[in-house]
């Protein structure tokens, strides 16, 4: 997706993105097998994935560098805020009724492509001559993908593990806390608590971009995490949920960091491409991250434990980008 839209414009590839992930989110209703219900799941994935780096260079163009970290907030507040109504959608419906989360999730992309058709401006396509000198399309796919640079493997690294833990969480919370006892309808409220918590986060970790230095930002994003984690491990009663909206705010909400900084690393014709990849780095966390708790809990180690992995991931992921931040690649993208 990213790629796609450094080529022919961001508005016609976010507009494709928003239809595939809609109609395979349907499809997931209706397929009568498990294969086709992997391919349906496989097709609303490139959906997402094309529309996420998209709008993330998207929104660094558009919007004044001045207020570019709060647009970003804005924008990315929009992902938790989703996760917090498909956990209200849940515990207002039996178990058995699991098809109303993915009415919910495929009708939404879908109305909003002719508002996206009319709404968003037309794409004013960057020309080489935007980037700095010695930067174009070729010596990008260059720099992005084959010979990766330091800022750029710094980049990789930190996706990689914060998303690792943000998926674990987003994927296991509900089954984590009805491990430790909690009710199931308690756990997915718990769950809409912690999404609630990272779109407070994101928009908060939006504006300190604006207004902080960047190393700032990442210090305090990094660290709340942590303290955030290990909150949930020793928290219970009503603290459990000032904990998992903590986690909300800073696991997930503080994450906006490393979108804010991935489009500064690349000019106009190679940005795309480079937050894509980025991105898909992230993803691969995003799958790693979730198959370890699994087999964690599988093999009988106790629910707390796996809090205590994720911090550790966390440690990685802030070591990377607390090295990026100090890199002169951010004072001038390249």
């Amino acid at each position: 997706g990213g790629w796609a839209s450094d080529r022919v414009g961001r508005k016609p590839i976010l507009i494709a993105a928003m239809a595939v992930l809609g109609v395979f989110t349907l499809a997931t209703i209706v397929v009568p097998d498990v294969g086709l219900l992997m391919a349906a799941r496989f097709l609303a994935g490139i959906g997402l994935g094309g529309a996420f780096p998209t709008l993330i260079a998207l929104i660094s163009e558009a919007m004044p560098e001045r207020h570019r970290g709060i647009g970003l907030g804005a924008i990315y507040c929009g992902l938790p805020i989703g996760g917090a109504i498909a956990a209200l959608t849940m515990a207002s419906r039996p178990a058995a009724d699991w098809a109303a989360v993915f009415q919910v999730g495929g009708w939404g992309p879908l109305l909003l492509v002719p508002v996206l058709a009319v709404a968003l401006p037309a794409d004013r396509l960057r020309k080489s001559s935007d980037a700095a000198p010695g930067t174009g399309a070729s010596s990008a796919v260059d720099g992005v993908l084959r010979m990766p640079s330091t800022s750029t493997l710094l980049l990789w690294t930190s996706f990689f593990f914060t998303l690792l833990v943000v998926y674990t969480l987003l994927n296991w919370l509900p089954s984590l806390l009805v491990a430790r006892g909690i009710e199931r309808d308690e756990a997915l409220y718990l769950s809409m608590t912690m999404n609630l918590g990272a779109a407070a986060g994101g928009l908060a970790t939006g504006l300190a971009v604006d207004t902080w230095r960047l190393g700032r930002v990442v210090g305090v994003a990094y660290a709340g995490m942590v303290a955030a984690l290990a909150a949930l491990v020793i928290a219970s009663g009503l603290a459990l949920y000032a904990a998992t909206f903590a986690v909300g705010s800073f696991v997930i909400g503080g994450q906006l960091v490393l979108y804010a900084i991935a489009p500064r690393l690349y000019s106009a014709p190679s940005r795309g491409r480079g937050v894509g990849a980025a991105i898909s780095v992230g993803r691969a966390g995003s799958i790693a991250g979730p198959a370890l708790a699994g087999a964690m809990l599988g093999a009988g180690v106790d629910a707390r434990a796996i809090s205590l992995v994720l911090a550790g991931g966390l440690i990685v992921a802030v070591g990377a980008a607390a090295a990026l931040v100090r890199a002169p690649l951010l004072a001038k993208p390249h």
